[in-house]
């Protein structure tokens, strides 16, 4: 299927993926410092649906920016999210393009949340934290991210599935 350019395409899921992060900032987190990610389904869908690397940053750029700035924790949000947002999808993409008959969105969502992570993780540590001991909680992140992965990439896939 033909698609539009890229920059309609980033427009469309970038409104989208703002929109979906408001809305997941306005409910309390079951688990401390979890979140589901909703607002990735549209960077997810984005690795299927532009062609250019430099189009998906942008993509995630502007999500990561937008709700940073109209989020508590601006400062934070900036300094962790941004960079491990745009390193998720750097390897989302390599990913998609080596693996893009053998593999679906779910696959795709799952890595992009562990590098996701684990990024937030190493920026943490090289930036606030300088005591390796907080990095014994990272496998049971990792393993959130795994969970929450799955179901954005389901989400995702489905929706990819029925754009026709």
């Amino acid at each position: 299927m033909a698609y539009p350019d890229n920059t309609k395409i980033v427009s469309i899921l970038a409104s989208l993926s703002i929109v979906l992060g408001f809305l997941e900032n306005l409910f309390p987190l079951p688990i401390p410092f979890i979140r589901l990610g909703i607002s990735n389904i549209p960077i997810v869908i984005g690795v299927y649906m532009i062609t250019e690397l430099r189009f998906l940053l942008l993509l995630g750029g502007i999500k990561s920016l937008i709700t940073a700035i109209f989020s508590t924790g601006f400062i934070f949000r900036l300094i962790i999210a941004f960079p491990s947002i745009l390193i998720a999808i750097i390897f989302m993409y390599y990913y998609h393009k080596a693996t893009k008959n053998y593999s679906s969105a779910i696959s795709t969502s799952v890595i992009g949340s562990v590098v996701n992570i684990t990024m937030q993780f190493i920026i943490i540590k090289l930036v606030i934290i300088k005591n390796l001991a907080f990095l014994k909680i990272l496998p049971y992140f990792i393993l959130a991210a795994i969970l929450t992965g799955a179901i954005v990439g389901l989400i995702s896939n489905n929706i990819l599935n029925k754009r026709g």
